[in-house]
């Protein structure tokens, strides 16, 4: 009883507050619906771009530009959407005049498009962690299909021309790079060269490369000087008549032959030392030319002194012939004095050349290397000029759209229905909770806290059911007027009626059982 009493108790609230339900539903359904289809319709254009890997294996020619595709997608993608390149997109297309915005500034067209631009990489996971890229689409949302998918080609155009170019001047950019590291070492490489040069030709008699001659020479030199000791000695006593005259004089001849000999040696064996440094540049030629006059006149002299020995006669006195020992010594002691003092510095030569030296192989290393650059770079610029390194190809191009993504129209107005449900019922609960009107025994017992006898029911009058039925007549008719007068509008001023009808019947018809249709 208690359950029939609630339930009547809910039936009388309906009755009661049916108008308050249904007035605000009807209204705030057909604004929402009105406003679903005055939204402008948005479509969609699409268009696929396949990220081809390297057709000749890295392992024989490496690229020069190495980056993610994923990196290079998003770097692609500022540059795409710079202000500069969207705004002369938009004025060859002329996006948004349509739609009555001719006014519209500069950043407010920037910023549409930057909106309707998306761009989305398509990867493949080989791992948890590791996803490659191996395309993206290129997308573009506007009002009319048609330039939406001319501009999303416009779009790919600009994407491919911009990678190729991104590729190539990188590529070049990377050979001019090398190109010009290799031509600096080069420069320095003869600039060491020309400094070796220079060293050698003024340091070659200290040079560590002759070092065990000169000490051979100093040791011959150092014997001669001892022997030319012993002859000053014999003249001296052949002067105080120790000896005859004419054996002095013989051993006085035969000792300048072999020094004039020994001289002669000299020379010769220092041309043969120098005529390789001669075609280096590290010995001048002003050099090798004394060093022949001093062999032809050491041949002259020995020519000479063996034709007076063979004269049997000597002219020369005992006085002049030891100035000529004592000379000749002289000239020994002083060549014995150049060697020692050669030797001496060529541990300081040694070092000096050695440092250069080292300086030269590190230039000479540092050149090979970037020779070996330069070439793989010229190797990764000649692939991306004939294409065979990571590129961009369009596999499927963006078509004109049949229908608009945007807006869902349907799920607009389920969504408006429902909400103008809940408003409906909301002022219902509301009017319901704040009438303290007495309408049921239940309410006057309450009220009172007195159990009323008997329930004595409400008696309509005849006016007041005339005047109950004409406002409902009033409400309902008020009611067709607003549903008629929503789609009045909507079939003025957003799309005929039929084409929505045909739209709804292509929808339901899949739905319906096929006995139905036939």
């Amino acid at each position: 009883m208690e359950q029939s009493f609630e339930l009547g108790m809910i039936w009388a609230i309906i009755k009661r507050r049916y108008l308050h339900f249904i007035v605000p539903f009807v209204l705030v359904f057909a604004v929402v619906v009105m406003v679903a289809y005055a939204l402008p319709r948005s479509y969609e254009a699409n268009a696929t771009i396949l990220i081809e890997s390297q057709r000749i294996p890295s392992e024989l020619a490496s690229a020069t530009v190495t980056a993610n595709p994923s990196e290079r997608i998003k770097v692609i993608e500022q540059r795409l959407t710079s202000r500069d390149n969207l705004l002369s997109i938009a004025g060859k297309f002329s996006l948004y005049n349509a739609e009555g915005q001719r006014s519209a500034s500069p950043s407010a067209i920037v910023e549409k498009m930057r909106n309707a631009i998306e761009i989305r990489q398509i990867g493949v996971s080989n791992s948890r962690r590791d996803t490659r890229v191996i395309g993206f689409d290129v997308a573009f949302n506007y009002s009319n299909a048609t330039i939406a998918a001319r501009v999303a080609n416009e779009l790919v155009t600009s994407i491919l021309s911009q990678n190729l170019e991104t590729r190539l001047s990188r590529a070049a950019e990377t050979s001019d790079f090398f190109q010009q590291q290799l031509s600096s070492l080069e420069k320095k490489l003869l600039a060491v060269e020309n400094q070796i040069a220079a060293y050698k030709r003024d340091n070659e008699t200290a040079l560590p490369d002759t070092l065990a001659i000169r000490r051979e020479k100093l040791t011959e030199i150092s014997a001669n000087i001892d022997a030319i000791g012993r002859q000053i000695t014999l003249s001296e006593q052949a002067e105080n008549g120790a000896g005859s005259t004419g054996g002095a004089e013989s051993q006085q001849l035969a000792f300048r032959l072999q020094s004039q000999e020994l001289n002669y040696d000299a020379f010769v064996e220092r041309r043969e030392l120098l005529a390789p440094l001669l075609e280096k540049g590290f010995v001048s030629q002003r050099t090798m030319d004394d060093l022949d006059r001093q062999i032809a006149q050491a041949e002259i002299e020995i020519a000479a002194v063996k034709s007076q020995m063979a004269q049997q006669g000597f002219t020369a006195d005992p006085d002049t012939r030891l100035q000529l020992l004592q000379t000749q010594k002289v000239e020994f002691e002083r060549r014995a004095d150049d060697l020692r003092k050669s030797i001496s510095r060529t541990p300081s030569v040694e070092v000096e050349l050695a440092a250069m030296v080292r300086e030269y192989e590190n230039l000479r290393a540092e050149y090979t290397q970037t020779k070996a650059k330069l070439t793989d770079a010229e190797i990764g610029e000649k692939l991306e000029q004939d294409r065979q390194a990571e590129r961009f190809e369009v596999l499927e191009q963006a078509t004109t759209p049949e229908e608009p993504t945007k807006p869902n129209r349907i799920q607009i107005v389920a969504a408006g229905g429902a909400g103008a449900m809940a408003l409906g019922a909301a002022l219902v609960f509301l009017l319901e909770f704040l009438d303290k009107s007495v309408r049921t025994p239940s309410d006057l017992e309450r009220r009172l806290q007195l159990r009323p006898i008997a329930v004595i029911p409400y008696v309509t009058t005849r006016h007041e059911r005339i005047r109950q039925n004409t406002r409902r007549i009033l409400t309902i008719c008020t009611l067709l007027t607003v549903v008629v007068g929503v789609l009045t509008a909507a079939h003025v001023f957003v799309a005929p009626l039929d084409i929505y009808i045909e739209r709804m019947w292509q929808k339901v018809q899949p739905l319906l059982p096929i006995s139905l249709l036939s």
